[in-house]
């Protein structure tokens, strides 16, 4: 992934009827969306006779969300003649896929990246759609507060070392105490007998490069689910994500009356088994108060929207469910967009990643590295060089002369608070300053800066997606969810699944999970054909 949770993984919907075998871990590696869809037909076929003899008797289903979840969920409801109504509290479809669109200028200030692609099955749509795109899977070059490190900087290898080392730990020790990643890996690098000082130093600030796919700091980041780097490649979009919601939309705007924009919901009566109807309470664009009823409702809203209690339900949510989310934590990646009028940086490098300098206890142990480079041994101002980040090089990706620097939380809220971009330029341009290939020459003159607002936003539950924080224990999550397969409220989004949580095609796939769950207790016969994209392409 090179970003989004990106590159790193974790294990699959258990509300599937695909069996699963073996332990269920954290990490997206091993998503079996395609093997399971090699043999499916790309030609859309009728539902056969039965399906429509049960469907006589017309179910309506309340979808809450129109993010890609959601409309996945509604398009798979409506193709087996449902009456769907999807309420979407913004202005437009989505959710946290959102592209921005100024003349040739194409950016994804939600998901960019493409994950997973020899087993994702959303890459069917790439050629398909037209879409332009772009692996960016190349070298990245690796920098310090001293300059761009050597070839011979083995730090990031050492923190390899220590995800390897981390998952046979717990699989070994499955009643360990989980900790939080920076404190787990210092205690790894002191034992560790073969590495040099410097190496000791560095390899927690190696470390620190999964916060720009998690989106939450190692701090706070859990050892026991470690989400690291996998060896899939992954690829960026650069035609703009909302091609692919609009593809996933497009069967539901045959009825105008389908998806209801501007229409947010406040409350949720809901019942297990279908003894009385769902009501649902909204308000519309003008805030006039609306209740909709239906036979059932899925929920596709982010995880933090449930953490901060923004919806209320009647009953309340079951207990299992209420439990397991709340030991699942919710993250924040951020972005901050920088056009400039000359490129000044490597033309031939997809991402440049910055390790901050240790800290000066951490120097004190004897490394030959210079503490003197920290922040509090200069009495420097705090500046974007004291945090892990990665620059997407949009150069070599969209040809732009831009770069895209993402950070992870708690940074993402600080900045994504400011206000004023001249401040924004000035935290950031020490990182600029280091990437110039001719260091001689001033930056070029900056001509605009964009951040993403998500941690401002009630509506993206203040933060991005799902991450595995220490005491998480998301595997609960996913066991609530099978148990109460057969009810009338499912569930939907990226923190859905245990394969591929924090993306698209995870997403996706758990829209298809809960409609699926819904025909099944309606006793509407399912074709099998509505798993990945298949229902939808034709030849």
């Amino acid at each position: 992934m090179s970003t989004c949770q990106l590159r790193m993984a974790q294990a699959f919907h258990i509300a599937s009827s695909v069996p699963v075998k073996g332990p269920i871990k954290p990490s997206n590696c091993c998503s079996d969306l395609a093997v399971r869809l090699e043999a499916t037909t790309l030609i859309e076929s009728a539902p056969d006779e039965a399906a429509c003899a049960v469907r006589s008797e017309r179910k309506k289903v309340i979808v809450v969300g129109a993010g890609i979840s959601g409309l996945r969920a509604a398009a798979v409801l409506h193709r087996y003649g449902c009456e769907v109504v999807v309420l979407e509290a913004r202005d437009r479809i989505g959710g946290r896929i959102l592209t921005s669109r100024n003349g040739d200028q194409i950016r994804d200030i939600g998901a960019a990246w493409m994950h997973e692609t020899s087993q994702n099955d959303l890459v069917k749509l790439i050629p398909h759609l037209s879409i332009p795109y772009y692996y960016d899977d190349g070298m990245p070059l690796y920098f310090t507060r001293e300059g761009r490190a050597g070839s011979q900087f083995k730090a990031k290898k050492v923190a390899d070392e220590f995800a390897d080392y981390c998952e046979w730990y717990y699989e070994t020790n499955p009643d360990a105490e989980d900790r939080p990643v920076n404190e787990f890996v210092k205690e790894f690098v002191l034992q560790h007998q073969l590495i040099t000082d410097d190496e000791r130093l560095w390899a927690p600030q190696a470390v620190r490069e999964v916060e720009l796919w998690i989106g939450t700091s190692t701090e706070q980041a859990s050892s026991r689910h470690l989400s690291y780097f996998i060896t899939e490649r992954n690829l960026y979009m650069k035609g703009g994500y909302d091609r692919i919601v609009n593809w996933t939309a497009e069967p539901l705007r045959e009825d105008p009356t389908m998806i209801r924009l501007s229409h947010h919901v406040e409350h949720v009566e809901w019942n297990e088994d279908g003894d009385a109807p769902v009501r649902i309470q909204c308000k519309d664009a003008d805030g006039t108060p609306q209740l909709i009823e239906g036979d059932a409702v899925v929920m596709t809203l982010p995880l933090g929207v449930y953490h901060h209690n923004l919806v209320s339900f009647n009953p309340p949510l079951p207990s299992d469910i209420q439990g397991a989310m709340s030991r699942f934590s919710y993250g924040a990646l951020g972005k901050v967009f920088f056009e400039f009028t000359d490129v000044f940086w490597s033309k031939d490098n997809d991402q440049f990643m910055f390790y901050p300098s240790p800290s000066d206890e951490d120097s004190a142990s004897g490394s030959s590295v210079d503490s003197r480079s920290s922040t509090s041994s200069m009495g420097e101002k705090d500046n974007i060089l004291n945090y892990a980040t990665v620059t997407i090089n949009l150069w070599i990706m969209t040809g732009a002369k831009e770069l895209c620097v993402q950070i992870a939380e708690p940074l993402t809220q600080r900045i994504e608070a400011m206000t004023d971009k001249k401040e924004i330029y000035r935290f950031f341009e020490p990182l600029f300053k280091l990437f110039r290939t001719e260091p001689y020459k001033a930056l070029p003159r900056l001509v605009s800066v964009e951040t993403t607002h998500w941690t401002q936003d009630p509506l993206a539950g203040y933060g991005t997606y799902s991450a595995d924080k220490v005491g998480d224990d998301p595997e609960s999550f996913i066991d609530a969810l099978e148990a109460h397969k057969s009810s009338r409220m499912q569930f939907a989004g990226e923190h859905c699944t245990m394969v591929a949580n924090g993306c698209v095609h995870g997403a996706f796939r758990t829209g298809e999970v809960a409609a699926t769950n819904l025909l099944e207790t309606f006793g509407i016969p399912i074709d099998g054909r509505d798993i990945g994209v298949n229902d939808k392409l034709a030849v």
